[in-house]
């Protein structure tokens, strides 16, 4: 910003936290490129009005009249664009600036800014939708906004020594230190909690990030090197929890333009937070940092007290009924539960295929100690070779119907010896020969087999 003194040293005086400062800022910018646009230099106004206001009276007049037109013209350029209270925040900063250099340019306030696009109340199932598709880190940040009402813009730059102290003495509910310059509403430093779920999820984050200085942000940008300045900012946090709101059709964008704000935004966490912890509104008042009024005078400042009364309000406020998310412990537990349904499994299918394997050795067992009658194997392949010479094949009719038999006529020596050894093995001369004559035929259609599938 192509600022002078005179700005620098009004924002010193008025913005009490650096995000005040940065949004007087950008409202103090809009304005000045307006006038600008116009023809005025908004950053030399403070010197040009001490000169006037020594000269003539028309010279003071003239120079008023000017700013004030400017002024409802930026009015009426804002009506186009922005909601009521928006508008005011841009006229207010304005406002602000001249009255403090004493320049008695009249700007008029809206006098009744209302909101007109509420956020609605969001549900716990709703949450939990949410924090399911958000990255670990978000994830984290709007657990911790849901569980202690913190802005959004407070959990961001939430530093380590601000929960230092209950997390390294493993403390539940959580304290998180709130100092007054990280507040909005102009109070002194407060305190908030988070229950079981946030701390959990805060630790869990924390485990890749420590150790960490006190005057260390917690929460660490996703794309290093990418930011501006020293932490994200709120606006690009917001346009995550939008894509996330449109991805699970929660919300639509409102309007005749479809360009105003869904009624689920990331300040519903904040809301989330209001409506549901159960407990005295001075109590939670004091830890979203809001004014109390005359309670500021007699509500307790004893931590103990205050996390005893979140204790008690944290069941209804409280995401999840059970452990939400899986942790680190319990996807080691399914894995190893997985891995052993699966070796079971195995093991299963492995005694399946022996005991099919013993079945088949049973069948052809027979054929087994047939073959270890014979002394050696060429006696055997000549057994079989005889036999094969000796067998024809004769086709019968029987009632119209051919039926093929096998008809065998061996010598005389041959026929001995198959008695033989038939006889050792238990067996009639019949079963005996038909069984060799199986094993020979089925040797023969192996054997033509392959060679049909070598020649092809």
């Amino acid at each position: 910003m192509n600022q002078n003194h005179y700005v620098e040293d009004w924002l010193s005086a008025v913005a009490e936290s650096n995000r005040t400062e940065g949004k007087y800022i950008e409202n103090i910018v809009a304005f000045a490129e307006f006038a600008r646009e116009r023809g005025q230099d908004f950053y030399s106004i403070v010197d040009v009005w001490r000169k006037v206001k020594a000269s003539s009276i028309n010279e003071r007049e003239e120079f008023l009249d000017v700013w004030m037109d400017l002024v409802r013209s930026f009015h009426t350029q804002l009506k186009r664009k922005y909601a009521p209270l928006v508008i005011k925040n841009f006229l207010a900063t304005t406002k602000s600036f001249l009255k403090f250099w004493d320049i008695p340019v009249r700007v008029r306030l809206p006098r009744h800014a209302c909101v007109i696009y509420h956020n609605r109340d969001i549900t716990k199932e709703e949450l939990r939708q949410i924090l399911t598709f958000a990255s670990p880190r978000d994830r984290v940040i709007w657990l911790v906004m849901a569980e202690s009402g913190m802005r959004v813009s407070t959990a961001i730059n939430m530093r380590y020594g601000q929960i230092r102290e209950d997390v390294e003495a493993d403390k539940i509910p959580m304290r998180i230190m709130l100092p007054s310059a990280s507040l909005k509403d102009h109070v002194g430093d407060r305190w908030s909690f988070i229950g079981e779920d946030g701390v959990r999820e805060l630790k869990e984050y924390l485990r890749r990030r420590l150790p960490l200085d006190d005057d260390e942000l917690v929460f660490a940008s996703e794309k290093p090197g990418k930011v501006v300045g020293d932490q994200f900012s709120v606006s690009s946090l917001s346009i995550k929890f939008s894509r996330i709101v449109k991805k699970l059709g929660l919300a639509k964008p409102r309007g005749a333009d479809q360009k105003k704000p869904k009624s689920v935004r990331q300040h519903c966490l904040r809301k989330y937070f209001r409506n549901n912890i159960r407990v005295e509104q001075a109590y939670r008042k004091f830890w979203e940092g809001r004014g109390l009024g005359s309670d500021e005078h007699y509500i307790s400042r004893d931590v103990e007290k205050h996390r005893r009364k979140y204790r008690e309000g944290y069941p209804y406020l409280r995401i999840y009924d059970i452990e939400p998310m899986i942790r680190r412990e319990d996807i080691e537990s399914i894995v190893e539960a997985r891995v052993k349904e699966r070796l079971a499994q195995r093991k299963e299918e492995q005694t399946q295929e022996i005991q099919t394997l013993k079945r088949d050795l049973e069948k052809i067992e027979p054929l087994v100690q047939w073959a270890r009658g014979f002394e050696t194997e060429k006696e055997m392949q000549q057994f079989l070779s005889d036999m094969q010479n000796a067998a024809t094949v004769i086709t019968k009719s029987k009632t119209g119907k051919e039926e093929s038999y096998i008809s065998t006529e061996f010598p005389v020596d041959l026929l001995n010896e198959i008695r033989q050894i038939s006889a050792k093995k238990g067996m009639g001369v019949t079963e005996f020969t038909v069984r060799a004559v199986k094993e020979m035929m089925e040797k023969d259609l192996k054997k033509t087999k392959d060679q049909n599938q070598s020649s092809s």
